[in-house]
């Protein structure tokens, strides 16, 4: 009976396997993110930009990535959330190496920007799908993915530690911008094959968290704390030093947990406590 259920189309075995290519995607998104990170120091030296240069040329990928976030999530309504999980893999990758290109700073943060864009489209995309297969699932897995993706950055880190010195960083960028497209052909294959089995979720938490935009706020704000802290910490630790900076943020930090639990969903009235005297 198992076998047969995990043979029907919408069974526990197309959820298992959607579960597992979208991990991949998961992967694959932080292993191309630590991949471009370890190459930081040489493509440095290759566009000879100073520090603050450098710096500046780095705000291209999160100024690319916030920029397309809210796009992302009403791409993921036009033309549903696995569609737009693949397609962005795919521009990922493909978007990998172009950094490795640049000849200068401004060039650098250029390309960055592009590659920014679908960094952050991604990020979206797949977490939209994540929180349709929690749904479907009706297990908290979502820890697994982010899990997978914390696994791609080590894995990405650490291999591009050990070819660092035996490639260039575009021809190391290009190996990982083909491992990306792999990725995306064969995860995408059951991504768009199986996906109709959480259109049931996705309409169902459509009107609880406003579908994909709803992902795509809460990445946004996200990833917009992500950007603004370390020129935050700078900025604090070079006016009142580095311990009151440090201090600071951490109370904002508490505060802002306070907000979020002060703001839950409130538990559902008992029989007991209902509003209608005599039901």
């Amino acid at each position: 009976m198992l076998a047969e259920s995990r043979r029907q189309p919408g069974g526990p075995g197309d959820l298992g396997r959607l579960r597992i290519a979208l991990c991949a995607v998961f992967a694959a998104h932080g292993f191309m993110f630590a991949s471009w990170a370890v190459r930081v120091p040489a493509i440095k030296e290759q566009t000879a930009a100073s520090s603050a240069a450098l710096g500046l040329a780095l705000l291209g990928l999160s100024a690319g990535a916030v920029a397309t976030m809210l796009l992302a999530g009403a791409l993921c309504r036009w033309f549903g959330s696995p569609r737009v999980t693949v397609l962005s893999c795919a521009v990922l990758s493909v978007t990998l190496p172009l950094p490795a290109l640049a000849g200068s700073a401004l060039a650098l943060g250029l390309l960055l920007a592009a590659f920014g864009a679908a960094y952050g489209c991604l990020n979206v995309a797949m977490n939209s799908v994540a929180v349709d297969i929690v749904t479907a699932l009706r297990r908290p897995v979502m820890p697994g993915f982010h899990a997978a993706w914390s696994f791609g950055g080590l894995a990405g880190a650490g291999l591009g530690g050990l070819l660092a010195p035996h490639l260039s960083p575009l021809r190391h960028l290009l190996l990982v911008a083909l491992a990306g497209l792999l990725v995306s052909a064969l995860a995408g294959r059951v991504l768009l094959t199986r996906s109709s089995v959480l259109h049931a979720a996705a309409i169902a938490r459509a009107g609880r968290l406003a579908g994909p935009t709803g992902v795509a706020l809460t990445s946004l704000l996200g990833y917009t704390g992500f950007l603004l802290g370390p020129p935050a910490i700078g900025f604090l630790a070079s006016q009142a030093g580095l311990r009151t900076g440090l201090t600071t943020l951490s109370f904002l930090g508490l505060a802002a947990a306070l907000i979020a639990w002060l703001s839950r969903d409130p538990p559902a009235l008992s029989d007991k406590a209902s509003p209608h005297p005599g039901t």
